[in-house]
């Protein structure tokens, strides 16, 4: 059972109860470029003695529950905290603290599959329906079906954080957890839309064409917030790289994409002329190569944390990761490593040096 919350005197209410809880299971439901343009929180599960449904669409006074999230006395559950995280400071400007990640502590435990509805099935027999993953959770009135999907994400988070600190426990893991949960409080959680210079293929373009592609994808965003249509609705990232390349004649004729394209076909012209004129030049950064002999100290590196990743049974990149490696063989310094790294790393580093 749950209850729905849909005005701002309702939210109060209920924050006032929620003072008194000391451990929260939280999730959110967000329309992320999936049927709509942009990303934004739609609905806020929270589950702790009573089970709350938040309609975020419906409210506009959020101080009450921005207090609950930034208490320190009480724990706030999260499953794969980082979108989450970045959707709450990004609208609500709003930085969680005491934060527990059960898919953290997953990983942490080497679990292969650290998906919420296999470890709920795992701990719990509980089958989790996946029929409304992809739901737009934008569309009012929500049904009670919907919403019954959505309750059902935060009820077993508290019990699941108690079984996997157990093991965590058992394993001598879970100093390693409270480390990263320290970690992933302090980090600044800002949410960035997708970058013209991170679309595949844009690197291959040449430095008229960087220009080119910068100004379409600048257009294409401005008229898929127009619209309201995630921006790979209005014309998808590969056809957007090709036309860049190879201009079509008329941008009235072009299939596949929004009719707004077609609408605006003359701003797409004059857009491509203008950037015709332009270049963007991409400053190469210098690589140091690495010697002979810190190329056979990352070898060392990299084949004891592919053994002790397969002794602990948890991936390789939790021990160090590949940036991590290189940054100890030439610095010659674990600095770069958390303090559960260092302890794992420290011998075996004394041996290669």
């Amino acid at each position: 059972m749950y209850t729905y919350i849909d005005t701002n005197e309702q939210l109060k209410e209920i924050c006032n109860e929620l003072e008194k809880e000391s451990e929260l299971g939280i999730d959110l439901e967000c329309e992320n470029n999936l049927h709509h343009y942009g990303a934004y929180i739609s609905l806020i599960q929270i589950s702790g003695r009573n089970n709350y449904v938040i309609d975020i669409l419906k409210l506009t006074e959020f101080k009450s529950l921005v207090k609950i999230f930034e208490d320190k006395n009480i724990q706030k559950i999260f499953h794969g905290s980082d979108f989450d995280m970045r959707m709450l400071n990004n609208q609500l400007n709003c930085k969680p603290k005491n934060i527990f990640d059960t898919q953290v502590a997953a990983l942490l435990l080497g679990k292969k599959d650290i998906g919420l509805g296999h470890l709920i099935k795992e701990y719990f027999n509980v089958e989790k329906i996946k029929k409304f993953q992809k739901a737009d959770w934008t569309r009012r009135p929500l049904t009670v079906e919907m919403l019954d999907y959505a309750s059902g994400d935060t009820i077993y988070l508290i019990r699941l954080r108690d079984v996997l600190v157990k093991e965590l426990q058992e394993k001598g893991r879970l100093s390693w957890l409270e480390e990263d949960l320290l970690l992933l409080e302090k980090k600044e959680w800002i949410y960035e839309e997708g970058k013209f210079n991170t679309v595949k293929g844009y690197s291959h373009l040449e430095p008229k064409e960087k220009a080119i592609f910068k100004r379409l994808y600048n257009l294409r965003d401005e008229l898929a917030k127009k619209v309201d249509r995630p921006i790979h609705f209005v014309i998808n990232n590969k056809m957007l790289i090709g036309y860049t390349a190879d201009p079509p004649k008329d941008w009235g004729r072009i299939r596949g994409v929004h009719p707004i394209i077609r609408r605006n076909a003359e701003l797409f012209s004059v857009e491509v002329k203008k950037g015709s004129k332009e270049k963007i030049e991409v400053v190469k950064r210098e690589i140091k190569k690495l010697s002979l002999e810190k190329k056979e100290q990352l070898n060392q590196l990299e084949e004891f944390q592919v053994k002790l990743g397969e002794e602990l049974e948890i991936m390789k990149y939790l021990i160090m990761n590949k940036e991590q490696m290189i940054q100890i063989v030439v610095s010659e310094s674990l600095d770069g490593l958390k303090d559960w790294q260092k302890k794992l790393v420290k011998e075996e580093w004394k041996k290669i040096i």
